[in-house]
């Protein structure tokens, strides 16, 4: 229990914690505050998702971090095939990597043998469960949940989210698409979020390069700033050549 309230109250205390990413954290003056939950937008292949994998993936890997992975949008061992492609293999960070499987819940909702109610579950009722454990968490893809429910249960999944991010501290990511939704969806997502992080790939270019826009970040020294970015063999790579290690 004291340990509980000792780490309850650390989060409130809202520190920024370093992405591990050097010149990101730079431009947004020294990280991200402890407690946030942080949507993330882009277009498939932008990116964007890539981005929370990393960072989530090098805390569970080098620090005291446990991972819980909420995926819609694909089966765990698609996600995780997904990450051993970067050199990211998730044996070894062990049970500090945890995936829940919304990916097949899913299917049986689209199928009409399970009730659209079972998804909004797994965000209510036992992603809590996981933040209060003190994982950081990461909803794979956020998009499902504004497309299937009402924007009311929509924000009372950020409300529940929030509050016991807030309580329990880490980083939360929101993963959402591009093209799927109303401005106004985006705009009441950003609102009642920490950030808003906005991924645009240059589909001109030779080589996979894009901008990554802070339309949102609490704390943050400024807002609206575009960092340039790029995707390799080893995951994102700031232009500056500062990857997260």
């Amino acid at each position: 229990m004291a340990a509980e309230e000792t780490k309850a109250r650390k989060a409130r205390e809202r520190p920024l914690i370093p992405t591990g990413i050097a010149a990101f954290d730079a431009m947004i003056g020294g990280g991200l505050p402890n407690g946030s939950v942080i949507a993330i937008i882009g277009d498939p292949g932008s990116g964007h998702r890539l981005f929370a994998q990393q960072i989530l993936y090098f805390k569970a890997r080098y620090e005291d971090v446990k991972v819980c992975y909420l995926t819609i949008e694909d089966p765990p061992s698609d996600v995780a095939f997904e990450m051993a492609g970067y050199g990211w293999n998730l044996d070894e960070v062990g049970d500090k990597w945890e995936f829940i499987d919304g990916y097949t819940p899913r299917l049986d909702v689209r199928r009409g043998v399970a009730g659209s109610r079972v998804i909004l579950d797994l965000a209510t009722l036992k992603l809590p469960s996981m933040l209060k454990e003190g994982k950081w968490t990461v909803i794979d893809t956020f998009s499902y949940y504004l497309l299937l429910y009402d924007l009311k249960d929509v924000l009372d999944i950020i409300d529940v989210l929030t509050a016991h991010a807030r309580k329990y501290g880490g980083l939360h990511f929101l993963i959402l698409i591009h093209g799927l939704h109303e401005q106004k969806s985006i705009t009441t997502v950003s609102h009642f979020t920490d950030g808003l992080f906005d991924f645009n790939i240059r589909h001109e270019e030779a080589e996979a390069t894009g901008i990554i826009r802070i339309k949102k970040l609490a704390r943050a020294h400024h807002t609206m700033r575009s960092i340039p970015y790029r995707i390799t063999s080893e995951g994102i790579m700031i232009e500056t050549a500062v990857r997260i290690a």
